[in-house]
């Protein structure tokens, strides 16, 4: 059953990340605190062939500190892959969210912890930007429109 794989899986990153037992909760999901304080939640998607990583960056502010926001988001969702989670905005809590589909094929909790410490890094860094009505660094060295190829020729 799927709960038991999703509830195996939270064990074994329990023991990986060394902290206390994960459970699914009565919607099936896992909202939990890491050590550095931020807040994750695990949940698989509808088709369970993925589990969904996802942190609440927090509320973004209309006008002109928002634009700004979304356009150097935009660019860090184009950065060359590993991308450790995808930068998005709930309308609903008016909330920048981080998010990461990892497909459960061959998934254990160690992998998970793999994923999971660059993804928190990445989620810190714009959380505490967004309360600092600050803008996070994104390199534009690496945006798509900068790439280059072979021999340092455009694609």
């Amino acid at each position: 059953m799927v709960t038991d794989l999703f509830g195996s899986l939270l064990q074994e990153l329990a023991h990986s990340l060394e902290i206390d037992e994960l459970h699914p909760d009565r919607n099936n999901s896992c909202l939990f605190t890491l050590k550095s304080g931020q807040k994750l939640q695990l949940e698989l998607d509808r088709s369970t062939q993925f589990l969904i990583i996802g942190a609440d960056l927090g509320v973004v502010p209309p006008g002109k500190y928002r634009e700004n926001l979304f356009r150097e988001a935009l660019k860090a969702n184009d950065l060359t892959p590993p991308l450790h989670g995808i930068l998005a905005f709930s309308q609903k809590s008016d909330s920048m969210i981080l998010f990461e589909k990892i497909s459960i094929r061959d998934l254990t909790g160690e992998k998970i912890a793999g994923e999971i410490t660059p993804f928190a890094e990445k989620a810190t860094l714009w959380s505490e930007a967004i309360k600092n009505g600050t803008i996070p660094p994104v390199n534009p060295v690496y945006t798509s429109t900068s790439r280059s190829g072979m021999f340092g020729l455009r694609p």
